[in-house]
């Protein structure tokens, strides 16, 4: 929707008396203008700066009241979504090992605490089972290092082409053994892939090798120099950079260097512990959000408005605003997603991969129905913070693994998750606005 037809929208509404809450509302002011976010319906409109003024409490105009109520009444009232657990998707955990030693790794060294590779009869197994009867299917090939297990992965998709079913594939992979002959083949299954880079100079920092002193740094740049034309071939392709509060003194320079050094997609990820001294603080995350800022700030001042939205997560986040989404979830674990560990094990997620607590059934007996449909219910149910969220439409409740990694439970949501949200997804409105009037075009994209 353009900024000019948003216009002539809220100037056409009628004069129909109808009953709503200014709780529906958020209010924004960019220098791009006032703005209002309907948080039922997901629509942002473009209106004068009394009603945003109205919104946030600064002023009290019986007109601007009105005309709120009026436009609340024009707006669609999305049905309530009702959410079933329908898996579509799972993360087989090839290699429960891996050949570096990063700092922040959530999977003890990569091998969950159970060191070991899945066989083909285990992976094909775990896809009979929670693909059956499903026209489509998602598996995305994990670990660990999942090419420690290469010659699996292979056998798996060979199996899987001959099904009724249309099944993809992705990979998420440290890079350190991609060769050209592998990316061929990626290539030529049509794979997704997400390598793990954490961008210059932090990769040094964060993702050591082996013998924890010497780190991957130098060889995976090279692999993205060497092939990157390959890479960005790929079906899709993206960096995944993880961010750790002892290292953001660096996040600026290398996020600005990753951007600018190569023409890839670039997922910022949040490093969740259960270590207290490593936690994200407030101050941690006022920080992060300025860091961001400043780097929107840089692309916006330059208009590189298309190397901005090589940020994925800003991306994913503006396209959900443009389309108006209601009913999302900031993740589908247990919902639409499984992992599957060497043993045969389902999981909520792969960062629960191996925690017996959150099993959700296996290849021997079947899925945790019962739990599932908890999970299912946690994302559905009226409950605080989230019933007065103005993001709510777009999250659901959050990650359970940094919930749970915060307070021992899944289900008792972290405010500091509540806190990143709010920064990025702010920021994300911000440039929604200045897309609207400078380059649409990237919208529709």
């Amino acid at each position: 929707m353009t900024l000019d037809r948003t216009l002539d929208r809220l100037n056409a509404i009628p004069a129909v008396p109808a009953a709503a809450s200014f709780g529906e509302w958020r209010a924004f002011t960019f220098s791009t203008g006032h703005f209002l976010l309907h948080i039922p319906s997901s629509h942002v409109l473009a209106v004068p700066e009394a009603l945003a003024f109205e919104v946030r409490g600064e002023a009290h105009d019986p007109g601007a009241a009105a005309e709120l109520l009026r436009l609340a009444s024009t707006l669609p009232r999305p049905t309530p979504t009702n959410i079933k657990a329908d898996i579509r998707a799972i993360s087989l955990n090839l290699a429960q090992g891996c050949n570096l030693r990063c700092t922040y790794c959530f999977a003890g060294e990569g091998d969950y605490g159970a060191k070991g590779m899945m066989s083909l009869a285990t992976a094909t197994a775990a896809i009979e089972l929670l693909a059956k009867d499903k026209p489509n299917f998602h598996v995305v090939f994990f670990g660990g290092e999942p090419m420690l297990n290469f010659s699996v992965i292979e056998q798996v998709v060979a199996w899987c082409e001959q099904r009724p079913q249309d099944i993809s594939f992705s990979i998420t992979t440290n890079g350190t053994l991609l060769t050209a002959e592998k990316l061929a083949w990626f290539k030529a299954k049509k794979f997704a892939m997400n390598l793990s880079y954490d961008g210059k100079g932090l990769q040094a920092r964060q993702r050591l090798n082996k013998d924890k002193i010497s780190n991957s740094e130098t060889l995976v740049e090279k692999k993205l120099a060497v092939f990157g034309e390959q890479l960005a071939s790929l079906r899709e392709f993206r960096l995944r950079s993880t961010v750790t509060r002892e290292n953001l003194d660096q996040l600026e320079d290398s996020l600005l260097h990753t951007l600018s050094a190569g023409n890839f997609k670039v997922l910022v990820a949040q490093h969740a512990t259960s270590i207290n001294g490593m936690k994200f603080s407030k101050e941690d995350i006022d920080q992060v959000g300025a860091i961001l800022r400043r780097v929107i700030d840089r692309c916006l001042e330059s208009g590189d408005y298309a190397r901005l939205l090589r940020l994925d997560n800003l991306k994913q986040t503006i396209r959900t605003i443009h389309r108006g989404k209601t009913g999302g979830m900031a993740c589908g674990a247990g919902v639409h997603y499984l992992t599957v560990s060497v043993g045969g094990g389902f999981y909520l997620c792969h960062r629960f991969n191996e925690d017996e607590s959150e099993r959700f059934g296996g290849i021997a007996e079947g899925l945790a129905t019962a739990k599932l449909d908890e999970i299912a219910h946690f994302r559905t149910a009226k409950k605080a913070p989230c019933d007065t969220c103005w993001m709510r439409e777009w999250c659901a409740g959050g990650c359970f693994h940094e919930h749970k990694t915060a307070s021992g439970d899944k289900f008792k949501i972290d405010p500091r998750f509540c806190q990143m949200q709010d920064r990025e997804f702010s920021e994300a409105m911000r440039v929604y606005t200045v897309l609207l009037q400078k380059a649409p075009h990237l919208l529709e994209a």
